[in-house]
């Protein structure tokens, strides 16, 4: 089965809104049977991300007034979607947000956000939501991925391949305990272990993690990576994220000894639930 008919159905939000119920219901079919059909025919994850995307933007199309995926029920208001459980996206602004819960207030980092049971040991927030399901939420905003970074030793010599992909920014935004709402980039979160230096407000790179062959435990086909290991935003480079910091810091410590931590005085109480905003990154002038 092709990729086509999917890009196809890929509708934009005015043309969206004027499609019969009648005539999306058997589209909505497809596509989620499309879906299924490309996970047992072990195609690329990208398409089975877009398939999933697809079938979530077009059950928008079906929805009441009064049950509407919309936050706003003005029909001129931009389209604000809810694909999957703590998943928000808005095409129109190009963003994604994902509801989180902190899980470290000290020590060092090698993930900004990870799933559950993975590595909340060494990073600030763990996220409910699948790594699968964030990746076909970005694709439904209008991300594109690439690769995530590697590194590697060539005749006795570190190389770095720095990862592919839309670039984005990562902020995150919360209550904090006078009732404010406070919304910062996640870089504020991190420091160096001298406490001397912020980590770099730089863009972070949507690789969207890989889809390897299943061992043999597992059955036959492939699966998508950062489902396994949970890594959904990597600050050192495993290269299995779904997003990763735009340039390659190795996950070793005999390479690159640990150099980023929590920035203890300033994170919220673990627990506390919060947004990560996953946007388009802006270029500087």
């Amino acid at each position: 089965m092709g990729l086509v008919p999917y890009r196809a159905f890929f509708l934009s939000p005015a043309r969206s809104r004027q499609t019969p119920v009648a005539e999306t219901k058997p589209i909505i079919e497809l596509a989620i049977t499309g879906a299924i059909r490309c996970v047992w025919m072990s195609l690329a994850f990208h398409q089975i991300a877009l398939a999933l995307a697809t079938a979530a933007l077009l059950q928008s199309c079906t929805q009441t007034p009064t049950d509407s995926l919309r936050t706003d029920p003005d029909p001129t208001a931009p389209v604000v979607l809810r694909p999957f459980a703590g998943i928000v996206v808005r095409p129109a602004e190009v963003t994604v947000e994902v509801q989180a819960w902190t899980c470290l207030e000290a020590g060092w980092l090698e993930q900004v956000a990870c799933s559950p049971n993975s590595r909340e040991h060494e990073s600030l927030v763990v996220v409910k939501a699948p790594p699968s399901e964030i990746h076909a939420a970005l694709l439904l905003a209008g991300f594109e991925p690439g690769s995530p970074g590697t590194w590697s030793y060539v005749d006795d010599a570190l190389q770095f391949t720095q990862p592919t992909g839309d670039r984005l920014d990562v902020l995150v935004r919360y209550e904090n305990a006078a009732g404010d709402t406070i919304q910062e980039p996640m870089s504020a979160w991190i420091q160096d272990h001298r406490g001397q230096h912020a980590f770099p407000d730089e863009p972070w790179v949507f690789g969207g993690s890989a889809f390897e062959k299943n061992l043999p435990w597992m059955g036959p086909g492939e699966h998508y990576v950062a489902d396994m290991t949970g890594s959904i935003i990597g600050l050192v480079t495993f290269g299995d994220e779904v997003i990763g910091f735009s340039r390659v810091i190795a996950d070793q410590e005999s390479v690159q000894p640990p150099a980023w931590e929590v920035r203890t005085d300033h994170v919220p109480p673990v627990g506390t639930q919060v947004t990560l905003i996953l946007r388009r990154a802006v270029d500087p002038d």
